[in-house]
């Protein structure tokens, strides 16, 4: 059978009605392919791209790491999202950029190039931003309470079957996999009561009740939170330390939806440290502010994650909810104060709480 070859220029032609920017580089690093979406993506006409190296046609140093990286390690990396700053576009806006980038082999698995596609999806990006970001939680709210009657009833169910089971297993003397059994009970049950406690979680978020202000000591409050807690840091052998500012002003707080907000950080802490571990709560004031400052030495965030930790949902704990520090936000937020966090792997984190005394 007689196999029809490609007419010469079919490639250049699938190539100009792609919808996605494609770029290959050979194994010098010079440019081979340039169709004309990436002709539009990174502003420079294909004769102008063609047999120049890569570094000198890709205006972003975020993109050009990820060509280095192919050379380097001769290893792909899919579907990573890049923003951009496009010229003449201000800088509060970005293109948003669905990324792949392919090492290519021959037959013989010589390395001769490598290949990048770009496709734009900051619509869809930013949409997703808004949604994980927006104020709005009507439709948490639905999900919420869908969860609660979904998810809750059958776990109850769960919960008392497992002790019916229980009592069975007892009565059964001579069954020879008794311990085997009262094992994957006793993990079932610890599994229902970890999935409760996120359901309870997640509903809190949605629960949280109408703000009621009243003008209070911070440092007292605080110092509530911290004799709760304390022990919880004590089983870790770490301490719980307290740095408080002497007469602080008097700031104006929701003190339940505070402490809750403070909570979640200082537990976020205390999970993070190991043995012998060390958590500080400061505060500290100034004419316009009072600041709550929780530092830890604990294992601390890589910088891939520092901007997710407050998403909605968003953990990287294996059994994390991904609610705490998302609560914790939305309560600073609702206050018309601020949090932010300085990290390092294996060196700790720093949260700093800004809450106004006259907040509009």
């Amino acid at each position: 059978m007689q196999i029809t070859q490609p007419a010469p220029n079919l490639f250049e032609t699938i190539l100009n009605h792609l919808k996605e920017a494609v770029v290959f580089a050979d194994h010098r690093g010079r440019i081979q392919i340039f169709n004309p979406v990436a002709v539009e993506f990174f502003r420079i006409k294909e004769k102008r791209a063609l047999g120049k190296r890569f570094e000198r046609v890709i205006p972003y140093k975020i993109i050009r790491k990820q060509f280095n990286s192919v050379y380097e390690k001769r290893e792909g990396h899919h579907d990573i999202e890049l923003a951009i700053h496009v010229p003449a576009v201000s800088e509060e806006e970005a293109q948003i950029l669905r990324c792949s980038f392919y090492p290519v082999f021959d037959r013989q698995e010589a390395f001769i190039g490598c290949l990048a596609t770009f496709a734009d999806i900051t619509e869809k990006g930013l949409l997703s931003r808004e949604i994980s970001q927006s104020k709005d939680l009507s439709t948490i709210g639905m999900l919420a309470r869908w969860m609660a009657h979904e998810i809750r009833n059958p776990l109850s169910s769960l919960n008392i079957n497992i002790e019916l089971l229980r009592d069975e297993l007892r009565e059964e003397i001579h069954l020879a996999q008794k311990e085997e059994i009262q094992s994957l009970l006793n993990f079932i049950s610890y599994e229902t009561l970890r999935l409760e406690n996120n359901l309870k979680e997640f509903l809190d978020f949605n629960r949280l009740p109408p703000l009621r202000f009243e003008w209070v000591q911070v440092n007292e409050a605080l110092d509530s939170i911290v004799h709760l807690l304390r022990p919880d840091a004590q089983m870790k052998n770490a301490r719980l330390e307290v740095h408080f500012q002497r007469k602080l002003p008097l700031v104006k707080i929701d003190v339940s939806q505070i402490n809750l907000a403070i909570s979640n950080l200082l537990i976020n802490s205390i999970q993070a440290v190991s043995e012998k571990g060390e958590i500080h709560l400061i505060t500290r004031g100034s004419k316009k502010n009072v600041f709550i400052i929780i530092q830890d030495n604990g294992v601390g965030i890589s910088k891939e994650h520092l901007h997710k930790i407050f998403d909605f949902m968003f953990s990287t704990k294996p059994t994390g909810s991904g609610l705490g520090l998302s609560i914790a936000k939305k309560i600073i937020s609702d206050h018309h104060g601020e949090i932010t966090v300085k990290s390092e792997v294996n060196r700790g984190s720093t949260f700093r709480i800004r809450l106004p005394l006259n907040p509009k």
